[in-house]
């Protein structure tokens, strides 16, 4: 049996209909709000999106889009090649000096019949910039059969000479063996000793503080892994010390201008002690060779 409410003295008595009342309109309230508003229902929509967004990433990474786009591609150059009447005949290329034709030729991946419109020409082109003395690539039809390649090399700064082989050094201490030297070669600054290519670099930045000597440069040896040995082209030998050559060349620089050292009869003049100087004539007719330096 239910209890009456209570009420004040003076007050009409509260009815139970009243309580259901409010009660229907709070269901009424918690019902009608929409599903998709429900915190759990956002919560989850929000976890779904994440787990879409994070395969498709997955996905990417493992390199299965890349295949995919890869596969699609392969086909449609297959398609094209079927249908066009423009067949390779001719392969021409236009700023060789040191890359081999035979490596080009590989990079491009092409031989006489195939299809000009059926070359993948961005994929030739970074095979052929993957080449070590090629700086960038361009690869162009040409029609009806014609595909032009123009190339821009790497710039040679010196010579390696390793024993009877001789190999192109770029400022970068990048090496190449060219199947032909190129045009003014001659003039190339002409290295020495194992491990001299990756030092050019050191080198043409210490050659820059004083290029009165720079001028008269032929060659530099890297010796005992650690310093260099100037030759210039009178054939005196300047030995620079392992540390803080940059000194030692503005020392001799000042000595060359004061005393005309090398323009004399020495033929090795020592820097390789930061307070001393030491000099060695030029060897005469029947002398015996000096001990190399180190």
């Amino acid at each position: 049996m239910s209890k009456a409410p209570s009420t004040k003295p003076g007050q009409p008595p509260r009815r139970d209909y009243d309580r259901r009342k409010r009660r229907t309109r709070a269901a009424i309230k918690k019902i009608g709000r929409p599903i998709w508003r429900q915190p759990m229902m956002l919560g989850l929509s929000v976890l779904l999106l994440g787990l879409g967004g994070g395969g498709g990433w997955y996905a990417w990474k493992q390199g299965w889009l890349v295949e995919a786009q890869a596969q699609v591609d392969g086909a449609f150059h297959a398609v094209i090649a079927a249908i066009t009447p423009f067949k390779l005949s001719d392969v021409t290329v236009e700023g060789r000096e040191y890359v081999e034709r035979d490596a080009i030729l590989a990079a491009l991946n092409v031989q006489a019949g195939d299809s000009l419109l059926g070359i993948d020409l961005q994929a030739a082109r970074k095979r052929l910039e993957a080449i070590d003395w090629v700086s960038s690539a361009t690869v162009e039809r040409r029609l009806p059969d014609t595909l032009y390649v123009t190339l821009k090399e790497r710039r040679a700064v010196a010579i390696w000479q390793n024993g009877s082989e001789y190999t192109l050094i770029d400022k970068n201490g990048r090496t190449v063996k060219a199947s032909r030297m190129p045009p003014g070669a001659e003039k190339l600054l002409l290295l020495g000793g194992p491990g001299a290519p990756e030092h050019v670099g050191e080198l043409l930045l210490l050659l820059a503080y004083e290029p009165s000597i720079a001028n008269q440069l032929r060659a530099a040896v890297w010796v005992g892994q650690r310093r260099w040995n100037l030759v210039l082209t009178n054939d005196t030998e300047i030995w620079l010390p392992e540390e803080d050559a940059v000194a030692a060349l503005q020392r001799m620089a000042k000595l060359e201008a004061s005393d005309k050292l090398l323009s004399r009869e020495f033929g090795v003049v020592d820097l390789r002690l930061p307070d001393k100087l030491y000099l060695r004539k030029r060897a005469s007719a029947g002398d015996p060779p000096p001990n190399g330096p180190v």
